[in-house]
């Protein structure tokens, strides 16, 4: 047992995200849809390895999204939790963190670890125009 809560995932985006890789090391749940239809959302539960003799600092999960339709090389972002952090990763393409903050390609944004909660992550708009949502600091 160890540090669980749920990551509510809202794609508000005229895409289908199609999972591309998975990964996950020293994590009770860590299981992501292959994908995940326009304007809908999912609930994943996310629970780290915590045990007796389990070093948590190497606790790790990642997956990763493309949004279909878009041009190759221009559509994949990343969730990656490690204990206690939870972060999007834009690899291919920039955001925009409302109001108006940019969040460039290859940022990173904290998503916000709740244990025994939801952390929210929500992305919006369309592919050349995407705007990213999460919870409050």
């Amino acid at each position: 047992m160890g540090q669980g809560g749920y990551l509510s995932i809202y794609n508000t985006t005229p895409h289908e995200w199609r999972r591309t890789f998975q990964f996950a090391y020293q994590m009770n749940s860590w299981e992501f849809p292959t994908t995940i239809a326009p304007y809908t959302s999912v609930n994943i539960y996310i629970e780290f390895d915590e045990g007796l003799f389990t070093h948590t600092g190497d606790d790790k999960g990642e997956v990763n999204y493309e949004l279909v339709g878009c041009p190759a090389g221009q559509a994949q972002f990343q969730l990656i939790a490690r204990l206690r952090d939870l972060n999007a990763n834009f690899i291919e393409f920039p955001a925009r963190l409302a109001p108006d903050t940019d969040v460039p390609v290859g940022g990173k944004l904290n998503i916000g670890w709740r244990d025994n909660g939801v952390a929210v992550f929500i992305l919006a708009g369309q592919h050349g125009n995407l705007h990213v949502l999460k919870n409050a600091a």
